[in-house]
């Protein structure tokens, strides 16, 4: 009975896999957004005036008027913290930390999806907007406003979808991935017809990644599929870069260099990953020799040390048929430190320095992809690790909780698991229990915590406790993986059949 038992426990853990990777499997987007459209109209409402030289997109040009017959004393406070909170930047500038905060809220009423100091540093820097912007939405009767302009918003999907699919599809296709399957992050590219025209914008939420896009006469594909990568590539890279020779050596190396990037002079991470993203960029493009050696000389005067050493490495496997996750690691793993070393000595101070693209209106403003929270790529490393190295992933759980937060319920969920597998059931029981308390563990990780808890439960032959853990599963409503059918069978039936005394 014992050993029936233990082989279920198993097969469990191995379903798990996904869900403590925050997604069992997402789809690439391509839709309108209320908490953006709510944002924008609201920023356009407080002041926020990029395009200095009209004419406006006729949506935004409508979205201006709101101001017109609003609540005289609601749009004083509203222009006084916008001009208050801009920090001596310009108008510019003050997009991307407004769109970072309204892709951390729900839609409305809005209200933040995780912890204040859980969000991301530029959003946390407005969260006092979001009173303003919740009092705006029902006074300037935004929801209204919403209906009204959605036909235009359609159009523009309609437009832009055909390239965007296209180029999702070709790059799937080099990177010999399955189309449309993305293990644990999501894709959500977003028009917003309200922003600057030809703005784009990308933020990332935990393995969300947004794409937020103002009106462009000319789609800006070449920003989607950049971003695309980082969705597709960044927890290979993450995972190779951890493991990588000569981390320190070669961050040392850009310390106080003129010209570099601190996301990249300041975290390894952060520089290889782009690095492997810049290199796939310039082998999809195909583009003529030269050409590729003035864009590698530039990025690498940027900070990207490694890009050489990665676009050097991809025809090998354009070539073979390794599949990317490999490819990469086998890429990093033949990394000759000495050799980098020697060449940024001779080369790094010849190239001239990057020229810094001055945003006008107008003109495309991209954000730069996403830096690398280090809570995230441990739990990477982790759900990389966990199928084939759970000593690894355990490491990389109990890091989480050691160095970052010891009640992240992402990581206790991952150890949860873990112990269960390992036939540690007092273990397992008792992570479960500080998944389900823990603040940050999303609702399926709760809701298989109280079935899991359940199962142990009843194995111990505590149906009485085991019970009230099906009723707390079914009553978060979540049916991740068909939870609630399995929570009311085993609310009938004790899981497992008879108890072992």
């Amino acid at each position: 009975m014992f050993l029936r038992l233990i082989r279920v426990f198993a097969m469990v853990c191995v379903c798990a896999l996904s869900a403590f990777g925050m997604a069992v499997q997402s789809q690439i987007s391509i839709d309108e957004d209320i908490r953006i459209f709510a944002m924008v109209t609201a920023l356009n409402a407080a002041g926020f005036d990029a395009e200095l030289n009209p004419p406006y997109h006729e949506v935004r040009a409508e979205l201006r008027k709101v101001s017109d017959g609003l609540d005289p004393d609601l749009l004083k406070r509203m222009r006084d913290f916008y001009r208050t909170h801009k920090a001596g930047g310009t108008d510019e500038d003050q997009l991307a930390k407004y769109i970072s905060l309204a892709i951390v809220l729900t839609d409305p009423p809005f209200k933040a999806l995780g912890l204040e100091e859980a969000l991301p540093d530029d959003a946390r820097s407005v969260l006092g907007f979001v009173p303003l912007l919740q009092e705006f939405y029902q006074k300037a009767g935004v929801s209204r406003l919403w209906a009204r302009v959605s036909p235009a918003y359609e159009q523009e999907m309609n437009r832009i979808g055909p390239p965007i699919r296209a180029v999702v599809a070709r790059t799937d296709a080099y990177l010999r991935v399955i189309s449309g399957a993305l293990a644990a992050q999501s894709m959500r590219i977003t028009v917003e017809l309200g922003a600057p025209k030809n703005t784009v914008n990308v933020r990332s939420f935990h393995d969300d990644y947004s794409v937020i896009l103002g009106y462009a006469t000319t789609p800006k594909i070449d920003e989607i599929r950049h971003a695309y990568l980082h969705v597709r590539l960044n927890n290979y890279a993450a995972a190779a870069a951890l493991k990588s020779k000569g981390r320190t050596e070669l961050i040392t190396l850009l310390r106080n260099a003129e010209g570099v990037e601190r996301q990249y002079s300041t975290n390894f991470e952060n520089m290889f990953i782009e690095s492997v993203v810049r290199a796939v960029e310039l082998r999809l493009d195909r583009i003529p020799a030269n050409t590729a050696e003035t864009s590698v000389k530039s990025h690498y005067r940027s900070g990207l040390l490694l890009l050489p050493h990665f676009y050097e490495s991809m025809p090998a496997y354009e070539s073979g048929e390794n599949i990317i996750r490999d490819e990469i690691a086998a890429i990093a793993a033949n990394l000759d430190v000495a050799k980098e070393q020697e060449r940024f000595q001779k080369t790094f101070y010849t190239i001239p320095l990057p020229q810094k693209q001055v945003a006008l209106s107008e003109t495309p403003v991209q954000v730069a992809a996403p830096s690398v929270d280090p809570v995230l790529e441990l739990l990477r490393t982790a759900q990389a690790a966990f199928e084939k190295d759970k000593p690894r992933a355990l490491e990389a759980f109990e890091k989480v909780l050691v160095e970052h937060n010891p009640n992240d319920g992402r990581a206790l969920y991952g150890i949860a698991l873990i112990e269960m597998d390992r036939q540690h059931l007092d273990e397992a029981l008792e992570y479960f229990e500080r998944t389900i308390a823990s603040d940050n563990a999303d609702r399926s990780m709760k809701t298989w915590s109280y079935i899991y808890a359940g199962h142990i439960l009843d194995f111990k032959c505590n149906r009485a406790a085991a019970l009230e853990k099906y009723r707390k599963a079914i009553e978060t409503g979540d049916d991740t993986r068909d939870a609630q059918r399995i929570a009311k069978r085993d609310l009938a039936q004790p899981f497992g059949g008879e108890c072992q005394q």
